[in-house]
């Protein structure tokens, strides 16, 4: 952003909107856990209104496919789950664009700009999410990882004071977000799976619940709760799908 595009940014937020940018930049430069990020959110919600947000970091390889981790703050886990079942994220223009460009995008601009595939449209409607402001940035010096966070509602006005909102932030929550995946990843990569955590796992890819999983191996729901409980220890992870994912990405369980 040169001088001239800072001052003209600028001129879209109000005095109140440059007090709590301020606080979220200084907030964001003393985050050290997971739990610290996430509770910039309710803060940003301040600035400007969402239901739905989720972080990724990501970048693309030699054959254009895009290899994401994240943090999911509030995006329906359903979602989640079917995203990362079907491929989704590894394929959706949207998140493609970000990773090319890191520019703002609201989704209805980007709509006219570019091709978006119907299935993946629908399941973000099916869960209310039929508006959204994506922005990231760029790999930080040194780094390996672009970003992208994404802000999702039912109804999201374009407007300018939000795409200054976010130019001004994002690069804050970027080196904030990176700051703690390069520690968390330090963790999961030494981390070691039992086989029959992987067998859940791996089950848990397909779609199955944890009483699905007790018929298949023959165990109780009980027991198949506690191995998952000790894979999202040890991965680092909130929720399953994020579990199956970072499982993938370190080759833990199967791509297929």
């Amino acid at each position: 952003m040169t001088l001239y595009e800072s001052s003209e940014t600028c001129s879209y937020l109000s005095g109140s909107d440059a007090i709590k940018l301020l606080e979220l930049i200084h907030k964001s430069l003393t985050c050290e856990m997971e739990d610290d990020f996430t509770a910039l959110f309710p803060k940003i919600q301040e600035l400007f209104p969402f239901k739905f947000a989720l972080a990724m970091l990501g970048q693309q390889d030699n054959n254009g496919m895009i290899m994401l981790s994240g943090a999911n703050i509030s995006f329906p886990e359903q979602w989640l789950h079917e995203s990362i079942s079907k491929n989704y994220l590894q394929v959706d223009a949207v998140i493609k664009e970000n990773f090319t460009t890191y520019e703002v995008q609201h989704w209805s601009v980007t709509r006219k700009k570019l091709f978006r595939r119907e299935d993946i449209n629908s399941l973000s409607q099916d869960f209310g999410m039929r508006e959204c402001y994506t922005h990231g940035s760029r790999p930080s010096a040194g780094g390996q990882n672009g970003s992208m966070f994404c802000f999702s509602s039912t109804s999201m006005k374009y407007d300018m004071r939000t795409v200054a909102i976010l130019e001004f932030l994002t690069p804050h929550l970027h080196l904030a977000f990176s700051h703690i995946f390069e520690n968390k990843q330090a963790k999961v990569n030494n981390a070691v799976l039992s086989s029959r955590e992987k067998e859940v796992l791996n089950w848990l890819k397909q779609g199955k619940s944890s009483w699905d999983i007790s018929v298949i191996l023959g165990i109780s729901e009980r027991t198949v709760n506690f191995h998952v409980y000790n894979v999202l220890q040890k991965l680092g992870a909130t929720n399953r799908p994020q579990a199956v994912a970072v499982a993938t990405r370190l080759g833990l369980i199967d791509i297929g």
